[in-house]
């Protein structure tokens, strides 16, 4: 499974990113909490965010939904779950402690015409956001571009269940962080690309114009075959 294709780039591909259009595609912007922004090595976190950052500006040109996936700090994670101590122990220390934190981090915050979904902390996949499913499913969204924190939390957890719904997930690793480097390095490098796309941002942005660009070069010629 490890020697998968990190990313198919192919518009003929029936599972590439490429295959979808912009109305088909949707950014999904992880936990980009002030608060757990702060929390990231500073050799690396101010990085994945303007890398984020440049990532949402480009979605926006092309026409696809922009998705910002929070934490619902009103939630409780029931004390059952293994995590229950610490997911409310950073809950209340989110919004309690540093209330200034709570919201997303200024480079990324929410434009109008973007979309917020919050999910409890119990739930470390984004799919399990109230009313995602049924917003992707409505707007006819079959292909999910991730950025975010932590890669080996939320952006493991919520490539892996997008997948399994029957998604095609393209992760941007270098829009994606983990305090741990060598962590983020392996998920992104072996862990999901049997199941999942992975690829820098420079590289997606670059291929998706060659795309639109060989369309155009089609459609052009398919009309001066017809006037012939």
């Amino acid at each position: 499974m490890n020697n998968a294709p990190p990313i198919i780039l192919d518009s003929q591909d029936p599972c590439s990113p490429l295959a979808f259009g912009t109305s088909q595609t949707a950014l999904l912007l992880l936990d980009f909490h002030a608060f757990i922004v702060k929390s990231q090595p500073p050799d690396r976190g101010p990085a994945v965010v303007s890398s984020a950052a440049a990532l949402r500006v480009w979605a926006r040109a092309q026409g696809m939904p922009v998705l910002h996936c929070m934490i619902d700090l009103r939630a409780s994670t029931p004390a059952e779950r293994k995590m229950a101590k610490r997911a409310n122990g950073v809950r209340d220390k989110m919004r309690n402690e540093v209330p200034d934190a709570k919201g997303e981090v200024a480079a990324l915050a929410a434009e109008a015409d973007e979309y917020l979904f919050y999910r409890p902390p119990s739930h470390v996949s984004a799919m399990g956001s109230y009313g995602l499913r049924d917003f992707l499913r409505e707007h006819g969204v079959r292909s999910l571009l991730l950025a975010g924190f932590s890669t080996s939390g939320c952006v493991l957890n919520t490539a892996k269940g997008a997948a399994d719904e029957g998604l095609a997930v393209t992760v941007v690793k270098d829009a994606c962080g983990d305090k741990d480097a060598a962590v983020h390095d392996t998920i992104v490098e072996k862990l999901l690309i049997g199941q999942v796309h992975v690829t820098e941002r420079e590289e997606l942005v670059s291929t998706w114009g060659a795309r639109v660009i060989n369309w155009l070069c089609e459609e052009k010629k398919e009309r001066s075959t017809g006037q012939r």
